[in-house]
């Protein structure tokens, strides 16, 4: 896959449009089918809401991805460096889009979910992305960050336990722990290949 290829920049370009349609017109929709509560958040958590959901969906699909990249994806395993980066750069440019979609939405919605720390850790991860989706550098490393989105359902969802009226914290602290604890295992394993 050539450097900045039409594919990539359209998957990037897809994935911004995609998250901001989840954003603004499915998390909306689907929250308020299925959990009565939604129409009685305060608009600013109605859109700290749909941001978290649109997160976790992103963390989902590039989480489980880079799984099967990390398990599956024999060029970049065998040369983490500078190994073919094909599957990689399109979990990437994913990534990108979802990031860039966030930032417009933490800009606009400032006072709902503004937080320079987050517009940071954006751009910072995005200069670092320009590299893998550029030159095809470090496409095992990014990789292997990715793998982080997993966690990420879990932290989305502190908020909804911890003001839920059942006492649930003990089981999503235990599936936060166990799907950490996988994380790790499959990291390690991976590592030992390197």
């Amino acid at each position: 896959m050539e450097n900045f290829s039409a594919l990539v920049l359209s998957i990037a370009a897809t994935s911004f449009v995609t998250f901001q349609c989840l954003f603004h017109f499915v998390s909306p929709w689907i929250s308020a089918q299925f959990f009565p509560g939604y129409h009685r958040l305060s608009p600013r958590h109605t859109i700290e809401w749909n941001s978290r959901t649109v997160s976790t969906l992103h963390a989902l699909i590039v989480g489980l991805f880079c799984l099967y990249i990390l398990l599956h994806d024999d060029a970049v395993n065998e040369d983490p460096v500078w190994g073919d980066p094909s599957l990689v750069k399109i979990n990437v440019a994913i990534t990108c889009g979802y990031l860039l979609s966030d930032m417009l939405l933490i800009c606009y919605y400032w006072r709902a979910i503004g937080d320079k720390f987050f517009v940071i850790h954006h751009l910072a991860a995005l200069y670092a992305y320009y590299y893998v989706l550029s030159i095809g550098m470090l496409p095992y490393f990014a990789n292997f960050r990715l793998v982080a989105e997993l966690s990420t359902p879990c932290v989305n969802q502190r908020n909804t336990v911890h003001q839920s009226p059942e006492n649930c914290e003990s089981r999503h602290g235990f599936i936060r722990i166990s799907s950490f604890q996988v994380k790790k295992v499959l990291s390690l394993k991976e590592l030992k290949r390197v």
